[in-house]
């Protein structure tokens, strides 16, 4: 069964840019796989391409967070907080993505509850 995570926004506003600019930053180490492919053929995995697409996922779960699987919590001393829906494995994977890249300090979150296993 799936866990719950909590999503907490710490900084005053979320920093949109400077996420980018890691999301879109390989990781050292890593050579640039995606040169053969073909960019119009058609995905052989569920899970998106890119981390930015991952981003661009918390961009539109930050303004819409209940169409995205994600509740907001009222009560916290975060600048705002969201839990993740227990049933929602998709919303967990991408959280952590996003986290084990960094993408999520970047942008001033913090997330908690999500196992460092889970990918």
């Amino acid at each position: 069964m799936p866990a719950m995570a909590m999503l907490e926004l710490v900084a005053e506003r979320p920093d949109w840019l400077g996420a980018l600019e890691v999301a879109m930053t390989r990781p050292q180490g890593v050579v640039e796989r995606r040169t053969d492919e073909d960019p119009w053929a058609a995905s052989t995995t569920d899970r998106p391409r890119r981390v930015s697409d991952d981003l661009a996922w918390l961009r539109q779960a930050f303004d819409e967070p209940e169409d995205h699987g994600l509740q907001p919590v009222p009560d916290s001393a975060a600048v705002a907080a969201w839990e993740t829906r227990e049933e929602d494995a998709a919303v967990l994977e991408r959280v952590a993505r996003l986290r084990d890249r960094g993408v999520l300090d970047a942008a001033g979150f913090l997330v908690h509850g999500v196992p460092d296993d889970l990918l």
